[in-house]
């Protein structure tokens, strides 16, 4: 992420907060149809803040946002790579956010405090 050097710790929770965020908008996840569209939705608001340089190469229609997932029981860790669509959202999320906050506009929820 040349454009965007975050040091690991707050990169790690900050994807923790676009992932909860993400799973907060698309709501019933037992409803497929109410999910996908609640999903689209989601990708489509951060539309305007995608950069053509953060896609991947061949960007797939249909994409899984997590390229690995890992659970260490012991320690209760989780460990997620984020697909390379998905890696473009967050970019987009980042400059989403960044804007937000430098207009005054974004807030901190309660659960963030």
């Amino acid at each position: 992420m040349t454009q965007f050097s975050i040091p690991d710790e707050i990169r790690r929770e900050l994807v923790v907060r676009f992932l909860a965020e993400l799973m907060q908008t698309t709501g019933d996840i037992h409803d497929q149809d109410a999910f996908q569209s609640s999903m689209q939705t989601y990708v489509d608001g951060l539309q305007p803040w995608l950069e053509p340089r953060d896609n991947p190469p061949s960007p797939r229609a249909v994409f899984s946002l997590l390229k690995d997932f890992s659970f260490d029981t012991t320690s209760g860790e989780v460990t997620v790579v984020l697909s390379p669509e998905a890696d473009a959202l967050f970019k987009a999320w980042l400059r989403r956010n960044k804007i937000w906050s430098d207009a005054g506009l974004n807030t901190a929820h309660a659960w963030l405090n």
